[in-house]
């Protein structure tokens, strides 16, 4: 099983915000609203998609990104929500408002 950490800073540092599992079906607010501004992933599942939004309840009417995992890593660092790129692990998608880091009201994965 695979662990997600939540940071409030970019590159994975400052506080940890909230650490959960790779499991499938989840959605929920964080439990520090506005917060988030990066992740790190530890041995999360290829297929595992994980996406965090501006709007608490989820909507696509705001910045939101999506992060799909392709291989398994050891650690894989996301060090921000606000760009989009691919490599050998994820695909990272972002759909821009305004802003996004600091802003996370809502996380779903599957």
């Amino acid at each position: 099983m695979g662990i997600i950490v939540f940071y409030e800073g970019p590159n994975a540092t400052q506080n940890i915000v909230q650490t959960i599992e790779d499991t499938p079906g989840q959605n929920f607010r964080p439990v520090q609203n506005d917060t988030i501004r990066s992740a790190k992933l530890f041995g999360v599942r290829p297929g595992c998609e994980i996406a965090v939004y501006d709007s608490p309840d989820g909507s696509t009417g705001d910045d939101f990104c999506i992060v799909n995992v392709k291989r398994v890593a050891p650690e894989y660092v996301i060090n921000t929500f606000e760009r989009s790129y691919e490599d050998e692990y994820v695909i990272v998608s972002f759909i821009r408002n305004n802003d996004l880091d600091g802003k996370i009201s809502r996380i779903r994965v599957n």
